[in-house]
């Protein structure tokens, strides 16, 4: 049986293929709807020794499950660092360019993480997304009083102390405003609490990872951004030094070299940027602090680097520390015993609060999809015309005590 390298270029609504042949020498190209009908007829039509490549997408890693157990091997190539014709760029050679390389070995390929891991950065994301969201509101809240001459001098808008100051301010403001302004502080304390809520999942989710405590040997790192740090970075093996990890991260120097001479710019940012605020957040703790991160900061202030150079170059320095604590599964050198026992009390409190919290929605849901079974057993028995969801044909008809 003849080998066959396939190249996806996946849009939304088609799929561009080319089955390449090496063996038979040919080449098959055709174009196919992601309906489901259609998706299913060709993975259906698969081989188990085929090769597939696809770019790293939006939506990449539902095609990655999907044919990765049908096929000897799924590639999912770096986008950014492809070889493609630029004067002749469309869906036909854009396919046949992932197949051709990847039968001849020369894909750029990034790591596809596995579902778990996948779901831990999700919902990291949907935490920066959220204080982001929390973020804007709080400016536009600012402008508002700004307009009309006033300022809370803190730092936090929601404090016992500005929802005083605020409420002493709705006589001297104009109605819109004060109708306005009582609307954003509504939608700033329901953002307040879902990110309690979001946080309580983190701290829930966090204890699948082993490595956990090693990476709370730091000063400066909790629950949070230990869980950022081992989600962002996955297996650690897969970075055979600390520099692979730097540059992973986007903390190394942009390198412009030519003609022997070399000139160095400002980091790349070119990768996870929940990554560089965990180790940013960290390094501040541990600048505030004798020792080798106070020392560097000092040295850089002194060279006149600025704040931003500093950090980055602290940043650069705990990643590489974290590099070989992974690695070897050693304590951070600079552990303070005390600290670590103070980290795992209140964290130990925090899970018990987070999986009681996660306990009892799991009851909730579990009592909401009874009462749902329960309803459609009730219309079936009175015969009335109504169909049944596919999804719950498989419970539908138990007894309500097999169900949940």
């Amino acid at each position: 049986m003849s080998k066959r390298f396939i190249g996806l270029d996946i849009h939304q609504k088609i799929i561009y293929a080319t089955i390449l042949s090496v063996m038979d020498g040919t080449v098959q190209q055709y174009q196919l709807s992601t309906q489901e009908r259609d998706l299913n007829a060709f993975l259906e039509a698969l081989k188990p020794g085929d090769e597939v490549a696809l770019e790293a997408t939006r939506g990449s890693n539902f095609y990655v499950d999907h044919i990765s157990w049908r096929v000897a091997r799924v590639a999912v190539a770096n986008p950014s660092r492809m070889r493609t014709n630029k004067n002749a760029k469309n869906d036909r050679n854009d396919s046949l360019s992932l197949a051709l390389q990847l039968a001849n070995g020369t894909l750029p390929t990034v790591w596809v993480p596995d579902q778990e891991t996948r779901q831990d950065r999700e919902l990291i994301r949907h935490r920066m997304n959220t204080v982001q969201e929390q973020t804007r509101l709080k400016n536009r809240m600012r402008a508002s009083l700004a307009e009309h001459g006033m300022s809370w001098p803190g730092s936090d808008i929601q404090s016992a102390g500005a929802q005083l100051f605020l409420a002493k301010l709705c006589n001297r403001l104009p109605d819109v405003t004060r109708q306005i302004l009582a609307d954003q502080l509504d939608r700033s304390s329901f953002l307040e609490a879902r990110l309690k809520q979001i946080e309580q999942v983190i701290e829930v989710r966090a204890a699948r990872w082993p490595q956990l405590a090693l990476l709370m040997t730091i000063r400066g790192v909790n629950v949070l951004t230990a869980f950022t740090i081992l989600a962002t970075i996955g297996r650690i093996d897969r970075f055979p030094s600390a520099d692979s990890l730097a540059n992973y991260a986007g903390l190394v120097p942009r390198d412009y070299s030519s003609g022997g001479k070399s000139r160095y710019g400002g980091i790349t940012k070119a990768g996870s940027k929940a990554l560089r605020w965990a180790l940013t957040e960290a390094v501040q703790s541990l600048c505030r602090t004798d020792g080798p991160y106070r020392n560097l900061c000092r040295r850089l202030d002194r060279k006149k680097k600025g704040n931003g150079i500093s950090a980055t170059a602290c940043a650069r320095k705990l990643l590489e520390a974290i590099w070989c604590m992974l690695t070897r599964n050693e304590k951070f050198r600079l552990a303070e015993p005390e600290l670590i026992e103070e980290k795992a009390r209140r964290r130990e409190q925090r899970l018990k609060a987070a999986l009681t919290v996660a306990e009892a929605r799991k009851e909730h849901q579990r009592r909401f999809l009874v009462s749902q079974l329960a309803t459609l057993q009730d219309l079936a028995s009175r015969g009335a015309q109504m169909p049944v969801p596919t999804k719950l044909l498989a419970s539908f008809g138990r007894p309500l005590a097999e169900t949940g």
